[in-house]
């Protein structure tokens, strides 16, 4: 699991990638949107523990489920109503890669239509 800072670092030059091709498409990025977030956990121990951490920061439809591919990780996802804005700024980007690690996890990323 990489430390938290160089996770940050490594979420902010990927969410500057996606801000600009979002904007490229004409996305409006202050547009509050279902934005999907991705996490993987190391078992299924630990995907419910982040998911009910996730349900208390407020994310919503959050679901776990392990790989199809039979290892030992699992898929936790959830969906959150916001801004492009507000998920890139680095306080957002700080506390969901510290709530991952708090929990043995692995933030990573977000995802929405446009």
């Amino acid at each position: 699991m990489p430390n938290s800072a160089s996770s940050v670092a490594a979420h902010a030059a990927r969410n500057r990638e996606l801000v600009a091709l979002i904007s490229k498409k004409g996305g409006d990025l202050a547009a509050r949107r279902v934005i999907d977030l991705h996490f993987w956990a190391h078992d299924e121990g630990t995907a419910e523990r982040l998911a009910d951490a996730l349900r208390a920061f407020g994310v919503g439809e959050v679901v776990s489920d392990q790989t199809e591919s039979g290892s030992s990780l699992w898929n936790v996802e959830g969906q959150i109503l916001a801004s492009v804005n507000e998920v890139v700024a680095g306080e957002f980007v700080e506390r969901l890669v510290s709530l991952a690690d708090a929990h043995e996890a692995d933030f990573d990323g977000w995802g929405t239509s446009l």
